[in-house]
């Protein structure tokens, strides 16, 4: 296979901030087709114990209700979650969804 085949089309990292803030950032495409791209980390991550999370969502260029669903167990799970940063694509199917204050979605 080539380089470019064989790199996920999703991908979620997870690491902590200065301030002590779990940090998960999601990029690249998520949806039903990249949901096993990232479904390792994610059950990782959820095994985690409730702590506050930024989401960086910067590199997201795209989400589905399967990104959604994703979104969602990460907010049910951790309780206090804010996001630090959304594409514009994906920021608006936050806010049309209204979960923009659920997920901390900071106003642009």
């Amino acid at each position: 296979m080539d380089d470019v085949t064989d790199r996920p089309r999703a991908r979620l990292d997870v690491s902590t901030t200065p301030d002590g803030e779990l940090l998960v950032e999601l990029a690249g495409e998520l949806d039903i087709a990249t949901l096993p791209d990232v479904a390792g980390p994610a059950e990782r991550l959820l095994a985690r114990p409730p702590q506050p999370v930024v989401l960086d969502l910067g590199e997201l260029r795209f989400l589905d209700s399967s990104g959604v669903t994703l979104l969602v167990r990460i907010v049910n799970h951790f309780g206090q979650v804010r996001t630090a940063s959304a594409t514009a694509p994906v920021r608006r199917v936050i806010q049309v969804l209204g979960l923009a204050d659920r997920l901390g979605l900071d106003a642009a």
